[in-house]
């Protein structure tokens, strides 16, 4: 009895035990069968060849970017949905190919960056900075002769570097550095860079150049003449020519600090006659730029004449070189006059104040856009711009003596406005109504209140 017992339990559990199998195979089919038809995500997408889950080896400097706005993950999903194909990166293969999977196992397909057309590698390294392309070049051989390529470098920033030491100027102080090795190393950058444009000679179309030119010793006027006489400038557009100050050297140098204040003025005299000679020159070089921006020198009158040699300007800003400079109207009407093809004017006078202040007259027919909202004691008299569209301007405290507003005649500016800009259609930021000309309205009225300094809209017992 107790044999026939032991052969049913064992029988029983011999019946279980293949249950369990058979339900455990059937689990693994269905597992099976999912992942067979489970679509192949973001994550498998950047694992390699024998992972499961991403590792510290994801490819991250992949050039999608550079054609597209898209971040990494959206540009290989857009595309895996498109093509109904999965991609994957191999970190393996050489120079990161691009690995495009078929969902029928067909054969892979090979985009690396070495076997592109020569076109397609410098449209993509042209979106490049400046800085960007010199650590691109240390990539291999390859890249460093391809950035060497003269069309890559077409808009030059010459001021654009950081204001940082190298680690050979603070090893021999054990790791410390002040600004002057700052300073130091920066020029150092900017003098390197400026040799290397000298060597592959580039035909420049945008140059911005922010450097004080006076004193000799950091040399930036001196590396602007080798520039102007080792390369082409006449296919510049656009020229900044900053030559006041330097916006990377600090104020606190030494040799700031042992700089007396009564040779501020001579300093300022000899830096504006050093860029008069400079810019006599330069002009003669840009003879296609469109657009100038420069402090700019009234009390000269050769100044003016190199300014009218560029006859293709068509955006031009006058930075104040020197506050209290006036400006005679005979030199700003040979600007207007002489520039047939000015659209935009930006000009910046600092000009004194008081009885014997002048109103100037501005008389251009190509003018579109008007900005005087940086001028200090600059008030206009009359205006003969029929083409103007846009016109700013702005009310600042007077420099100089302190007058009585009923001792003065300033026009309003509503009346000039209508006189002599018909074609009117934004001041400042308020949109003109079209029947501004025949009435002021409220909303002008609060405008012009904000801006003018005419005995109606200007309140105030002192000026």
């Amino acid at each position: 009895m107790s044999t026939n017992l032991k052969q049913l339990l064992a029988e029983e559990e011999g019946i279980r035990l293949m249950d369990v199998r058979r339900l455990r195979n059937k689990k693994h089919r269905i597992k099976l069968h999912r992942e067979k038809l489970r679509k192949p995500s973001l994550v498998d997408s950047y694992c390699t060849d024998d992972e499961s889950v991403p590792s510290s080896r994801r490819y991250s400097n992949t050039t999608f970017p550079l054609f597209s706005n898209l971040s990494d993950d959206e540009v290989i999903l857009s595309h895996s949905q498109e093509t109904g194909s999965g991609l994957k990166v191999s970190h393996s293969a050489p120079s990161c190919r691009l690995l495009v999977e078929d969902t029928d196992d067909a054969q892979r397909e090979f985009f690396p960056f070495v076997h592109l057309p020569l076109d397609c590698k410098l449209k993509i390294l042209s979106y490049l900075s400046s800085i960007e392309k010199g650590r691109s070049m240390r990539v291999c051989k390859e890249w460093c002769h391809i950035l060497r390529t003269p069309s890559l470098w077409i808009n030059i920033v010459l001021w654009d570097f950081p204001l940082t030491c190298v680690p050979m100027a603070t090893s021999s102080r054990g790791g410390s550095h002040s600004n002057g090795d700052c300073y130091t190393c920066y020029k150092r950058r900017v003098h390197g860079f400026a040799c290397f444009l000298m060597k592959i000679r580039p035909l420049i179309r945008r140059l911005e150049f922010k450097f004080d030119i006076y004193p000799d010793s950091d040399g930036y006027l001196e590396m602007l003449k080798n520039l102007l006489r080792c390369i082409s400038f006449r296919e510049i557009r656009y020229m900044m020519f900053n030559w006041k100050d330097t916006p990377a050297r600090p104020f606190w140098l030494e040799d700031l600090k042992k700089c007396r204040c009564q040779d501020v003025l001579y300093s300022c005299k000899l830096r504006a006659r050093q860029c008069i000679y400079f810019f006599d020159d330069l002009s003669r070089h840009l003879t296609k730029v469109e657009t100038l921006i420069l402090p700019f020198d009234w009390s000269c009158n050769k100044n003016v004449e190199n300014l009218v040699r560029l006859k293709t300007l068509k955006t031009l800003v006058l930075e104040k070189s020197s506050v209290f400079q006036s400006v005679a109207q005979s030199r700003l009407d040979r600007v207007l006059s002489g520039l047939p093809n000015l659209r935009q004017l930006m000009l910046e006078i600092w000009a004194p104040s008081g009885v014997t202040m002048c109103k100037y007259e501005l008389n251009s027919k190509s003018m579109e856009f008007l900005d005087v909202s940086q001028s200090r004691g600059f008030y206009l008299r009359s205006l003969n711009m029929p083409s103007l569209r846009r016109f700013r301007v702005a009310r600042h405290p007077w420099n100089g003596p302190m007058v009585f507003s009923a001792h003065l005649n300033i026009p309003c500016l509503y009346e000039v406005l209508r006189n002599g800009a018909p074609n009117l259609s934004i001041l400042n930021d308020h949109y003109l109504m079209e029947d501004w000309k025949d009435a002021c309205y409220p909303r002008l009225e609060e405008v012009l209140k904000s801006v003018c300094s005419c005995r109606k809209h200007k309140t105030g017992w002192m000026m």
